[in-house]
């Protein structure tokens, strides 16, 4: 059986006196700093899905170079996540060097499957996993950001030292860098890191991670991830007569163009 208690408007006009007298000794919260809202939008952007490793399909595109060797090599593959829950790699094309293909590319694959392997809520830039240190704003208007610098709370793999800078409109991740806490993989010294995100609505389109690598045999490594989700319109208007590499490079082409120029601009 449900109590309800029932007030008569004497008594409730008593209450709410009352009430009004307690709530004047009490101070009323300010509104919260910008920085602040923008991180909590951030917070719960972390919520959603990511359209890099949740979803569908992910064209990437690998560069990378043994600068002191003078020779690159190039992956392009798709990315999926498995029947198995792991994340595959169709290999669409691959050209250049074959040492760098061996000793840089294949080795960051490598350490990218144990990261992967890894409980996604163990890698989240969040206060359970870094501390959070607010910098400052950098840009104005619509395309500012706020800078925090993050500190993991543990040395573990998958985590980064440096700085996470939040859009100041949506919230969103559109920069993180620094350099790995702990390195991956026994081939790979100390992995610096710089991820930039290009916004496409207010949400992720297109993310571009420059890795520096001091490998154990080849020397200083460098590294260009050029990762593009795929839709499944993407896939439905391929012409058969193109091979997947030359309907990649097609999606990719504007995208990529785009993003590169930001970087470009941002340095």
């Amino acid at each position: 059986m449900k109590h309800t208690t029932t007030f008569l408007i004497p008594g409730l006009l008593s209450l709410i006196f009352s009430a009004s007298v307690l709530a004047s000794g009490l101070s009323i919260a300010p509104p919260a700093a910008p920085e602040g809202l923008a991180f909590a939008r951030y917070i719960g952007s972390i919520q959603e899905r990511s359209p890099f490793t949740e979803e569908g399909p992910v064209a990437i595109e690998i560069e990378a170079s043994l600068p002191g060797l003078y020779k690159q090599s190039r992956l392009l593959a798709i990315r999926r996540m498995g029947d198995s829950e792991r994340i595959e790699y169709a290999l669409v094309g691959i050209e250049g060097d074959t040492t760098v293909t061996q000793e840089v590319i294949a080795p960051y694959l490598k350490a990218q499957e144990q990261i992967d392997d890894l409980p996604l809520a163990s890698l989240e830039v969040t206060p359970e996993n870094y501390k959070f240190r607010y910098k400052g704003v950098i840009g104005s208007g619509e395309t500012s950001a706020y800078v925090y610098q993050i500190i993991p709370k543990k040395k573990r793999a998958g985590l980064i030292q440096g700085e996470l800078w939040i859009d100041s409109a949506t919230g969103a991740a559109v920069l993180q860098t620094g350099y790995f806490v702990k390195t991956p993989s026994a081939f790979l010294g100390r992995v610096e890191v710089v991820r930039d995100t290009t916004l496409v609505g207010g949400r992720p389109g297109v993310r571009v991670t420059h890795v520096a690598i001091q490998t154990r045999r080849a020397g200083r490594a460098e590294l260009t991830i050029t990762e593009l989700p795929l839709t499944p319109a993407d896939e439905e208007t391929r012409p058969e007569s193109l091979t997947p590499r030359e309907h990649t490079a097609n999606i990719q082409t504007d995208s990529l163009v785009a993003s590169r120029t930001a970087l470009s601009a941002a340095r």
